[in-house]
């Protein structure tokens, strides 16, 4: 009998293989289990899934003998728990994530920045997008999850600074926010364009004065496309608590917004008013467009 519980996932999942003598290795597979084990008792993951998984990434190696020594499987068994959405997984993964930070303070050390970038970058490694797997799953165990979660980090801090460097978007085009009903001329004129720019600033510098956490919702919902339950298991809390903080981060979003612009146009207060609770609705379109790595 086998001494490596699901071995024949693996050994099916390895396929044609120089590896021999089977009993040793699979000796040697269960020793290195019992390790990843060790260093995270609270993941439970799938077994079966897990062995399959492992030898799938020894079968993309040159040479699987010497990659079964240096394959860095208590990694490779976190990352795997954190594809699945294992929630102890989930919450060792955001220390590891903690450590990238690094790579993102040598392109800016403003904590603003950083603590975009690694939101970004847990989004983009832990959130599957249709039809596809968590990216996660490319981590192959060749270095360690730790270095490459902070070459991650760096790509998207040198992007984010590229993006800055060519500005902000343009918002779409006005004519999107036309309220169904009728409005006072001026109040027509700003939602087809005659203050567009003015709304853009005010949207930008307000969305810049929330504290990250209120950025971080917004940001994953309305430029990454997440859904309240998407956002929820990432913060290991429930959606109702996330809709909570959404709509939170809205009211303030649009209060800011609507002081920027009172600073900026010289409309009276009840116009101003009537304006926004027109453009209220219609936020979300100009979130989208404004919202970057860089805000």
């Amino acid at each position: 009998m086998s001494s490596f519980p699901h071995s024949e996932a693996f050994w099916a999942a390895l396929g044609p293989t120089q590896l021999r003598n089977r009993p040793v290795v699979e000796a040697r597979l269960e020793t290195q289990l019992a390790a990843a084990r060790d260093r995270w008792p609270a993941v439970e993951i799938d077994g079966a899934a897990f062995a399959a998984h492992w030898g799938e990434q020894l079968s993309r190696t040159t040479d699987p003998e010497a990659a079964l020594e240096q394959l860095h499987v208590t990694d490779l068994y976190l990352a795997f728990g954190c594809a699945a959405g294992e929630v102890n997984a989930l919450r060792a993964f955001s220390v590891q994530l903690t450590s990238a930070g690094a790579a993102v303070r040598g392109v800016d050390a403003s904590p603003a920045f950083v603590d975009e970038v690694l939101q970004r970058l847990q989004t983009r490694v832990l959130v599957a997008e249709a039809g596809a797997t968590p990216r996660i799953l490319e981590y192959a165990g060749r270095g360690s999850l730790e270095n490459w979660l902070r070459a991650g980090a760096l790509r998207l801090a040198l992007n984010a600074r590229r993006d800055a460097r060519r500005g902000p978007e343009p918002l779409p085009d006005a004519s999107l926010w036309e309220p169904a009903a009728p409005t006072a001329e001026r109040t027509l004129e700003l939602l087809r364009g005659k203050y567009a720019a003015e709304f853009g600033s005010a949207l930008r510098e307000a969305f810049a004065s929330l504290e990250p956490g209120e950025r971080n919702v917004l940001r994953m919902h309305f430029l990454e496309g997440l859904s309240l339950n998407q956002i929820a298991a990432m913060y290991q809390v429930n959606k109702s608590t996330i809709s909570r903080r959404m709509a939170k981060a809205r009211e303030i979003l649009l209060e800011r917004t609507r002081a920027q612009l009172e600073r900026a146009l010289s409309l009276p207060a009840t116009e101003l008013d009537s304006l926004l609770q027109q453009l209220g609705p219609r936020l979300d379109l100009s979130l989208s467009s404004v919202l970057n790595p860089s805000t």
